[in-house]
C-alpha cells in the first residue's frame, strides 16, 4: 500500500523509520486489539482502571497494524507521534482525539512518575467506544478481513 506523505514526512525526519513489513504483523495487531476489546467488554463495568487500560492497549494495538501497514515504525518520536499520526489517518474526531491524547498522557505519567489516579465509568466507556468504533476502520484501512 502506498505510504501517505505526512509518514514519508516522518521518516525524513528520523521519527519513524522504514521497514520491511514483517508476515503476519498487521492481522495480529488487529487481532489482538480485537482481543482486548473482548476482554474490556467481558469485565464487570465497575473495573473501570481495568476497562480504561485494556481499551487505551487495545487502541494501541491499531496503531501498530497501521503503522506496519505503511512499512514504518516509531523511531525518535515515541509512542505519543505514533498515535497523533495514526489517529489522524484513523479519522478520529476533534474530541476523540483530545480524549486519546489525555489517556496516553495519564498512562505514561502512571506507568513512570505515580500511580494511576481514579478512572471514572465515564473515561472507561469513552476509550472503550473508541477502540469499538476504530477498530473495523483499522481493518478497512489495513485491507484486513
Amino acid at each position: 500500500m502506498p505510504r501517505p506523505a505526512e509518514y514519508e514526512n516522518l521518516i525524513k525526519t528520523k521519527a519513524f523509520e522504514a521497514v520491511t513489513p514483517t508476515p503476519g504483523a498487521i492481522t495480529s495487531f488487529l487481532r489482538n486489539a480485537a482481543d482486548y476489546k473482548a476482554a474490556a467488554d467481558g469485565l464487570d463495568p465497575s473495573r473501570h482502571l481495568q476497562v480504561f487500560t485494556l481499551a487505551y492497549e487495545g487502541y494501541f494495538q491499531l496503531v501498530h497494524a497501521i503503522l506496519e501497514c505503511y512499512e514504518v515504525r516509531i523511531k525518535d518520536a515515541g509512542r505519543n507521534l505514533a498515535i497523533q499520526r495514526v489517529s489522524t489517518s484513523l479519522g478520529v474526531t476533534t474530541q476523540e482525539f483530545a480524549f486519546i491524547t489525555k489517556a496516553h498522557e495519564r498512562r505514561n505519567g502512571t506507568s513512570y512518575v505515580s500511580p494511576f489516579p481514579p478512572v471514572s465509568k465515564a473515561e472507561a466507556a469513552a476509550m472503550l467506544s473508541i477502540l469499538a468504533r476504530y477498530l473495523p476502520v483499522a481493518h478497512a484501512l489495513t485491507r484486513t478481513p
